[in-house]
């Protein structure tokens, strides 16, 4: 028996039009959930889309933005200010992550069994081309430096999916805004930021979906370099930040 609390779904999209329907009808959660879209300049109709779902949709609480920037960690900020609610996630709009998955997120903070959830696609086996070899190698290196230096044993720091309190959207703003080598897509901001306050961090394995619909948004050794520049910054200012 735990106290249920309020929640907001960020959903970033850039050309996930033919996914945005469905992502919307699996997510089982309160009526009074709001679900946030930031929607990146498409080459299709996922602004229309989910203008579309917003409008029919009678069980949630929309809010539709544009993004005015580049870049999935840009997107999440530009929404961080619309939250209202006690609990945030962030889903990617390619259903790699099954969307039904979110009310164990959520749980696990409900419960007081952690602050931050984390997900992590390397404990289940995934499916076939769900993820590049690079890709996945890459990740593993990340993961095991990472768990070293907030000294939280995470599997997975770059899943898109992880779900965190309310408070801490100000930590992550300022923990952003002091780096100077940025993450192009927040993971490393949301999990180094949660740390840096003392947040309990646990992950929670779900399974890897290949996409159905548009192909991946990553550019794998630009995109890694950026990354590698920021872990490293990360890693000096979050040993600042504890003395």
């Amino acid at each position: 028996n735990h106290k249920k609390m309020s929640k907001t779904l960020l959903i970033p999209a850039k050309n996930e039009e033919g996914n945005l329907d469905e992502l919307i009808e699996r997510i089982n959660l309160e009526p009074n959930t709001e679900v946030i879209f930031i929607i990146a300049e498409s080459q299709d109709k996922t602004l229309e889309k989910a203008n579309e779902i917003a409008k029919v949709n009678n069980l949630y609480e929309f809010t539709v933005l544009e993004q005015q920037s580049n870049g999935k960690k840009n997107a999440i900020n530009e929404a961080l200010p619309y939250i209202n609610n006690d609990l945030v996630a962030i889903l990617d709009s390619d259903i790699s992550v099954d969307p039904e998955e979110l009310n164990n997120f959520f749980d696990i903070i409900e419960k007081n069994l952690a602050d931050f959830v984390n997900g992590t696609r390397l404990v289940y086996s995934m499916e076939k081309g769900a993820m590049r070899l690079l890709n996945n190698f890459g990740n593993r290196i990340f993961q095991k430096f990472v768990s070293f230096v907030i000294k939280e044993n995470i599997t997975d720091t770059l899943c898109g999916t992880k779900v965190f309190k309310k408070h801490l959207v100000d930590t992550i703003y300022n923990w952003d805004r002091n780096i100077k080598f940025k993450d192009p897509f927040g993971d490393f901001n949301f999990i180094f930021a949660a740390s840096s306050i003392g947040e309990r961090i646990v992950d929670y394995p779900i399974y890897y979906r290949s996409r159905k619909y548009g192909s991946p948004q990553i550019s794998r050794f630009r995109d890694g370099y950026k990354l590698l520049l920021n872990f490293v910054n990360s890693i000096v200012k979050l040993n600042a930040s504890k003395y």
